[in-house]
């Protein structure tokens, strides 16, 4: 996306109603997405809550200044650009507010050609800043997809390839640990949305109470402690992309807004009763069957066939071996950060590619990481890997691994956190070393009976 189209959030401060009135109208017309406020203390509070890329602020208002709010906005967000408005028009107040670290000063009364000419500049100065941190994001971003060799990896690539250039609504499907948030992110990056916000929302985190305003936002009064408007990530993500993980789990109040809106484009916030309409792609992701879920009735059918427009399902590891070295190679780059590393020893790969990998790319990448880090100072040796992917418990009298009997992935996610708790007595680092949120390890040991 060129700069020139870009979709800006402005935040609008003037305690003026009229002229916010007028002037909202205004760049709405020049494609922003506009906030409201009427005082200092009032747009620190929607900085606190999102990002903007303008802060348009008029220079005299009750108490605080422009001035003031042009210092406090470098503090919170040194990238978000302000621009000066003010009736009294003079060089020093330009100079002013050039060292207070505005980006610009209109001098009021001003004419759409000079707005118009303002926010060109802004989109020039934001398009570089989007592409410069989109080219370091894809130079660290791990990417599980490109140059894998197994036909399911080479089949899902050309998914990639044909889905990113459409619009269209997308489910990804699949165990934990396959990859569908990394995917998600790289149909967004080869997307025409590329140059816009790429928001997630996990629907397994948060409180159902809490979710539906997280996703759609809320109004002022709506619940207890809801003392200001909040937008809700549906906005946040206007222009880009707004990635759904386990949509599984979104409860029948949000699948029925989540409906509407696929169908209509609009929605409200909650306690709210004026229709937003946005922009945004949607992209959905879950670990559980949702067909099944439709006829057991935790999930919308309605809203389940508007979710399947586009859909594909993430192959587990132990379904596309062939892919693992591969794998272990790119781990390896990753961890040592410079230069080629190590080959990993026969012997480790052999073990590697003999294991069935339940929690798939995720355990993997794990596995990798303890290899290097038992390992510094010598050669890795298969005792650096995780006992259960050593298959310790099960091996011939030659040393060679046997393949286990087998197990229920249920059994053998149990006893990996089982195991991975005893070693750990801090949840949180339990959490990240498993790779899912700390709410997702609670649920799991209530689930499997673990303290």
């Amino acid at each position: 996306m060129s700069a020139s189209n870009l979709r800006l959030s402005v935040l609008l401060v003037d305690d003026d109603k009229n002229i916010c009135r007028t002037l909202k109208l205004s760049l709405r017309d020049l494609n922003c997405e506009v906030t409201e406020a009427g005082s200092v203390p009032e747009a620190l509070a929607h900085l606190v809550k999102a990002p903007f890329d303008v802060v348009l602020t008029d220079l005299r208002m009750d108490g605080q200044t422009g001035f003031d709010l042009a210092k406090q906005v470098r503090k919170l967000d040194p990238e978000a650009i302000v621009v000066i408005m003010t009736a009294f028009a003079s060089i020093a107040d330009a100079v002013t507010a050039v060292k207070e670290g505005a980006f610009d000063y209109l001098p009021k009364p001003f004419t759409t050609t000079q707005l118009t000419h303002l926010l060109a500049k802004v989109r020039l100065v934001v398009g570089l800043r989007l592409e410069n941190r989109e080219l370091k994001g894809l130079k660290s971003r791990r990417d599980y997809f490109t140059g894998l060799v197994s036909p399911a990896s080479q089949r899902l690539r050309e998914f990639i390839k044909k889905v990113a250039a459409t619009d269209a609504t997308i489910l990804l499907m699949g165990e934990s640990g396959t990859g569908k948030s990394e995917l998600a992110r790289l149909i967004h990056d080869w997307s025409s949305r590329a140059g816009q916000r790429f928001v997630t929302v996990q629907c397994t985190s948060l409180a159902e109470s809490l979710l539906e305003s997280e996703l759609f936002g809320h109004v002022k009064g709506a619940f207890t402690g809801a003392i200001q408007d909040k937008k809700g990530k549906l906005e946040v993500a206007g222009g880009g992309t707004l990635f759904l993980d386990e949509i599984g789990d979104l409860p029948p109040t949000g699948q029925a807004k989540l409906l509407r809106f696929l169908q209509d484009r609009v929605f409200e916030r909650v306690g709210g009763t004026e229709e937003v309409r946005v922009d945004v792609r949607i992209i959905a992701a879950t670990n559980k069957h949702l067909e099944e879920a439709v006829r057991v009735g935790s999930f919308r059918e309605d809203l389940y066939y508007r979710l399947n427009i586009l859909e594909t399902t993430l192959l587990p590891l132990r379904y596309r071996k062939e892919d693992i070295p591969i794998y272990v190679q790119r781990f390896l780059r990753e961890i040592f950060g410079v230069g080629e590393p190590r080959p990993v020893p026969a012997t480790i790969l052999k073990v590697l590619l003999a294991y069935s990998w339940p929690g798939n790319i995720r355990e993997l990448r794990n596995s990798i990481e303890r290899l290097v880090m038992l390992s510094r100072g010598r050669e890795m040796t298969v005792n650096d890997l995780p006992e259960a992917v050593q298959g310790r418990d099960s091996r011939r009298s030659d040393g060679d691994p046997v393949s286990p009997p087998i197990r229920s992935l249920e059994d053998v996610e149990r006893d990996h956190i089982k195991r991975a708790l005893e070693l750990e007595d801090n949840l949180e680092r339990v959490a990240h070393a498993l790779g899912i949120t700390p709410v997702t390890l609670w649920r799991k040991r209530k689930q499997f009976g673990l303290k």
